[in-house]
């Protein structure tokens, strides 16, 4: 095996970094950026002041613009990575929401640069993409996003994916419980199998929030899920079903839902529930006050992207219709957007006591429930304790009369409680890797769905992997199997071949992507290096990044690259924000390369 490089980027002086971590900014390019500057300034003193004729304007323009060029180019150098780490989780049950809203070619979540490498690809995959969205067949609209989902990991290989996630916790025998493949499980629908109307669980870090419209963390949702009703929640199979509404109705041309409510729900402090409040709930999120990482998931509401920017005032588009209708129109139809309505996106809200208690309306004191419980204690980063709603519509099919929910940081002191029989479930879902083994065996250790890839992205405008017959090599290289089984000892869990989930309808299996296939990916790689004039495969040098986490699965990548392929593969590490701050500035530069 080669040589193992490692190279490791000190984020402590990002302030001085040129594109947010991409790499060190030689001092070559302050200077250069000084000159620009400076360039600007006498460009505009010398048209503000009129004396200089056209053609010495035009010399100075002419400079500006070559130094200008000659520091992009030297940014986007800096973008070296061939290929990176990622995964996505999904919010809800179709496929577009990996396959367009990850790798779409107009996404910001990937940072492959095929949308640039190859348009016309990228043009036929928006043409699927829009086919999908306007389909309501389930099973042909299946077959639009396979086809998708070919492009991305076969015919351009710019995704090389790896696992499909599941989740593991563990989970008191005695228990009735429900974990549904999205959102998180309400307790409500759990029960013992004994007289117990007690439960407590934890969650594995303090409540950042439990307001409504700012959660966008699965601690925050777990909790605010137990207290809010959206119209809908999901079921085991990813399908809906009625909550706080009993049906909704969708315009013949798939644009207009029409939602209706409960009739007799109230709020925990006996207000009635009403359509505004989801009216409320759905302006407050999209506001550009809040800046929710999930307002994006609205933006095919009729002007939602606009009100979300500020470039709005009003959103007439979603609208009470009487106290128990509400009404919203889509852009254009969306085939996926009815189990939206299940999402937190869609929770309501209670201005009036936000606005009394603009402070502390999230305290026990002072919040208001639709669901089927209500806060009475949190001492952040201690403890929550709910009670039961009695005002709850549902309130008789609710068996747990109290849910307590501890805050315990150390995998293994919450793998201590649950053990010594202080918890019934272990909400954070995450133990100790040695005891893994033993714990694989008891009864009480469970897999729940969690629809979700983890996968590489690859860099087509990177050298080398700017070459579709090398990214095949890549991708024909990797044992799955040895990594889920001799490297992370999660024998459960399913290798991944295509980014659909197995839990989606249109999981393909390995019925699409490359196989390992060692030998046919030193066929590729001899072709490739052949083309390339290439004579030496350890003068190809490929850049893999990753965030800190991800050493054991990605360091196995690196093995069975420099070991099969030849090639020398350098690791680069990054704590996880700047981590997504590099990628992000390199997406806004359009690319990378050496």
């Amino acid at each position: 095996m080669l040589k193992k490089r490692l190279v490791i980027f000190n984020f402590l002086l990002i302030a001085a970094l040129v594109l947010a971590g991409c790499a060190q900014a030689p001092a070559g390019d302050d200077a250069a950026a000084a000159e620009i500057a400076a360039l600007e300034a006498e460009l505009a003193a010398a048209e503000a002041a009129g004396g200089a004729s056209d053609a010495e304007l035009a010399e100075m323009q002419a400079e500006l613009d070559g130094l200008s060029s000659e520091l992009t180019n030297a940014e986007s150098a800096r973008c070296t990575f061939n290929a990176y780490r990622m995964g996505w989780v999904m919010d809800w049950a179709d496929a577009g929401n990996i396959v367009d809203t990850v790798f779409g070619a107009d996404s910001d979540f990937h940072y492959t640069f095929y949308q640039n490498t190859y348009p016309e690809e990228a043009a036929a995959f928006r043409a699927l993409v829009d086919a999908a969205y306007n389909n309501t067949d389930l099973e042909s609209r299946a077959l639009q996003w396979q086809e998708a989902e070919k492009m991305l990991v076969e015919d351009l290989v710019a995704v090389i994916p790896i696992q499909h996630y599941a989740r593991t916790t563990l989970v008191n025998t005695d228990l009735n419980y429900f974990f549904p493949p999205f959102g998180a499980p309400r307790i409500a629908q759990w029960s013992w199998k004994t007289s117990e109307t007690v439960f407590n669980t934890t969650v594995g870090t303090a409540v950042p929030t439990l307001d409504i419209n700012r959660s966008t963390d699965t601690t925050s949702s777990f909790n605010i899920y137990q207290m809010i009703d959206a119209p809908y929640r999901f079921n085991e199979d990813g399908s809906i079903a009625p909550l706080a509404a009993t049906g909704f109705d969708v315009s013949d041309d798939g644009t207009v839902f029409t939602v209706h409510l409960r009739e007799g729900a109230v709020w925990s402090d006996g207000a009635p529930v009403t359509a505004q409040h989801f009216v409320d709930g759905i302006k407050r999120l999209l506001s550009p006050d809040l800046a929710n990482d999930y307002a994006w998931v609205m933006f095919d509401i009729v002007g939602a992207a606009d009100y979300n920017v500020g470039d709005s005032s009003t959103l007439d588009s979603v609208v009470a219709v009487d106290d128990l209708t509400f009404q919203f129109t889509l852009s254009e139809p969306r085939s996926y957007f009815d189990s939206l309505l299940a999402f937190s996106t869609f929770h309501p809200i209670r201005l009036d006591v936000i606005e009394a208690n603009p402070d502390d309306w999230t305290s026990p004191a002072n919040f208001v429930s639709n669901g089927a419980y209500v806060l009475v204690e949190h001492n952040p980063g201690e403890n929550l304790k709910y009670e039961k709603n009695p005002l709850y519509w549902d309130a008789a099919n609710v068996a747990m009369e109290e849910v307590n929910v501890f805050v315990i940081t150390e995998p293994a002191t919450s793998l201590a409680a649950f053990e010594a029989g202080e918890t019934d479930w272990v909400g954070g879902g995450t133990f100790p890797s040695e005891d893994v083994p033993r714990l694989v065996d008891m009864p009480e250790f469970i897999r729940t769905p969690r629809p979700g890839t983890y996968y590489m992205g690859v860099n087509t405008t990177a050298q080398h992997t700017n070459n579709l017959t090398f990214r095949k090599a890549l991708a024909s290289s990797i044992d799955r199997r040895t990594i889920i089984e001799n490297v992370e000892e999660m024998p459960w869990l399913v290798e991944a071949y295509g980014v659909i989930p197995p839990e989606i309808f249109g999981y393909q299996g390995d019925a699409v992507g490359y196989k390992y296939d060692p030998e046919g990916a030193v066929a590729y790689l001899n072709e490739y290096m052949a083309e390339a004039g290439i004579e030496d495969a350890g003068d190809i040098v490929v850049e893999l990044w990753y965030n800190k986490g991800n050493e054991d699965i990605l360091d196995a990548v690196q093995a069975m690259w420099e070991d099969i392929l030849g090639v020398d593969v350098r690791i680069v590490t990054i704590e996880w924000a700047s981590y997504l701050d590099t990628l992000e500035e390199c997406n806004v530069i359009g690319g990378g390369g050496f």
